[in-house]
């Protein structure tokens, strides 16, 4: 068996396991304390203060969105993530794979435990899979994998034996960036009792992160560390939710000491705040592409051909784009491959695309796309995507192409560009879509895996969709890096797939608050136990 190394790093990142997240006024019935405004405590000395844009529904285990994953992460660990440099372990203390990649070992830490005192076992991560395949119909992609069952075999409560119907090497970041496991005895191990059950709006919720559920107020959540927490103690005693709402809100809370940090996004605040001595700045990768997707299926497919493909990629210059949408490479660089430089088989001398606007105007009017209006979607709701979307409308009228650009709410978004997936129907709706990968990194291709094998949905050809169940069916780590560098080039020559930007995430605290880059993942925070405030 081939045992993963434990990296001295502890970082953590909740992913999922459950459904259900939303924008909604108070959550402190079943048990809440409270009902009222934003807790004293949020002002208490020690305590970390967390800005949130809107009051979720419940804090049931879920990663539906960045801002929802930030909440639940101080209360539910992760079994393991998936680094570059290897596997860094949570609730789960050892993973093993054997050598053919079809037999996963997971073993328990035997010291983790719930915050109501039950052991974490394994019949808490069945449970939670069984969950989520009763939510998504009865597949999911823990329990099947293109379309075959995986086989789950509990070898005793703190071991866990996975058979897959063949190798897939991006089970791992499904175990590792997805999984969070909620406590099976709170439902009588039936998972058909989890929705409406109220569990997870009451301070009484089992966690098996660093902090319990204290108070859920109408405008602000506080919790406590825990002092049987198996990774130890943390130094911040209180951590406070409060809703700023977004914008400029957040920047003026900030300002006032009434948050401990926040996200920078543009060259105008990294600079306001890293030459004041007021305040600390960390900066981190933040592991995520963001990318141009040309739609297959949309209004204009017929001038979207290779062609017309080509003209629009080779009419764009990723730095003009940095420099104007982000401002500095300290918060974004250009991409060059639709890996990120966090994956193990990401290729840095991919040779990316190189601007050659007189091709691009040639390209342009022998495939009838000059002249013609596309219809451009960006999800509105992640930093920098408007700028972006400026940038580009203005790079490709220089080549006679104009854009109708729409920006759209996460939710919105979602059902347009990844209509066929959603079953929304509107897959026929847009040209031009900008959008980003979740945080990648680690040892398989991640979502570029499954982009790239989806010839229906991004265009994709038959022989990159072959190449791509081949590279993330190796188990041979040669032989992955072999095939992901020729599949990152394969995929760029088809002209899909525009990568545009890495993102960094760059963060401003509190003078008094240290250790926030020590959690390197994205959405923050990793490891809670690094954080201080003084």
């Amino acid at each position: 068996m081939k045992k993963k190394t434990l990296l001295s790093l502890l970082v953590v990142a909740a992913m999922t396991a459950g459904l259900l997240v939303g924008c909604g006024g108070s959550s402190d019935s079943d048990g809440g304390s409270g009902g009222g405004s934003a807790s004293t405590e949020s002002t208490e000395a020690g305590a970390f203060t967390m800005a949130i844009s809107y009051m979720p529904d419940s804090l049931q285990p879920d990663t539906a969105s960045d801002d929802y994953t930030s909440m639940v992460r101080p209360i539910y660990d992760p079994l393991f993530l998936d680094t570059k440099d290897g596997i860094v372990y949570y609730l789960a203390d050892s993973l093993e794979i054997s050598d053919d990649g079809l037999t996963y070992k997971i073993h328990l830490n035997e010291n983790a435990n719930w915050s109501d005192g039950e052991p974490v076992t394994v019949q808490d991560i069945l449970f939670s899979f069984d969950y989520a395949g009763l939510s998504s119909g009865g597949s999911s992609s823990y329990n099947t994998i293109n379309g075959q069952p995986v086989q789950f075999n509990a070898v005793d409560d703190k071991t866990l034996e996975i058979t897959l119907p063949e190798p897939y090497a991006t089970y791992v970041t499904t175990l590792s960036n997805r999984v969070l496991i909620m406590p099976s005895h709170a439902f009588d191990n039936d998972p058909t009792k989890v929705d409406d059950s109220g569990y997870f709006n009451s301070t009484d919720m089992a966690t098996s992160g660093a902090y319990t559920v204290s108070e859920i107020n109408d405008d602000s959540i506080v919790y406590k560390a825990r002092d049987d927490y198996y990774r130890g103690n943390p130094e911040v005693e209180t951590i406070v939710l409060r809703n700023t709402g977004s914008g400029s809100s957040r920047q003026v809370a900030f300002e006032n000491g009434e948050i401990s940090y926040m996200r920078v996004t543009t060259k105008e605040e990294l600079d306001k705040y890293s030459n004041s001595d007021e305040y600390n700045t960390y900066s981190i990768t933040e592991s995520r592409l963001n990318y141009l997707q040309v739609n297959p299926n949309g209004p204009n497919k017929s001038v979207l051909t290779d062609e017309g493909r080509q003209a629009i990629f080779l009419a764009l210059n990723g730095q003009e784009i940095v420099d104007a949408a982000y401002g500095s490479d300290e918060l974004a660089t250009p991409a060059n491959s639709l890996l990120t430089p966090d994956q193990v088989d990401y290729n840095p001398d991919c040779a990316g695309y190189t601007q050659d606007v007189e091709k691009a105007k040639e390209l342009a009017e022998s495939s009838g796309l000059s002249g013609t209006t596309l219809t451009y979607i960006y999800n509105a709701d992640r930093a920098n995507m408007e700028a972006v979307a400026t940038v580009i409308q203005q790079q490709l009228a220089e080549i006679g192409v104009n854009l109708s650009i729409e920006g759209l709410d996460s939710t919105s978004f979602f059902q347009r560009f990844f209509a066929l997936t959603y079953g929304s129907g509107q897959e026929n709706t847009w040209d031009l879509g900008t959008n980003g990968w979740d945080s990648e990194r680690g040892t398989s291709g991640g979502q570029a895996a499954s982009y790239l094998k989806n010839s229906e949905a991004w265009g994709f050809s038959q022989e990159t969709v072959d190449l791509a169940i081949q590279a993330n069916a190796t188990t041979d780590a040669e032989q992955s890096k072999t095939l992901w560098y020729q599949l990152q080039d394969q995929a760029l020559g088809e002209y899909w797939e525009y990568p545009l930007t890495y993102t960094n995430y760059v963060m401003v605290s509190q003078k008094n608050v240290t250790g926030l880059d020590a959690s390197p993942i994205v959405p923050e925070f990793a490891d809670w136990l690094s954080i201080k405030v003084e």
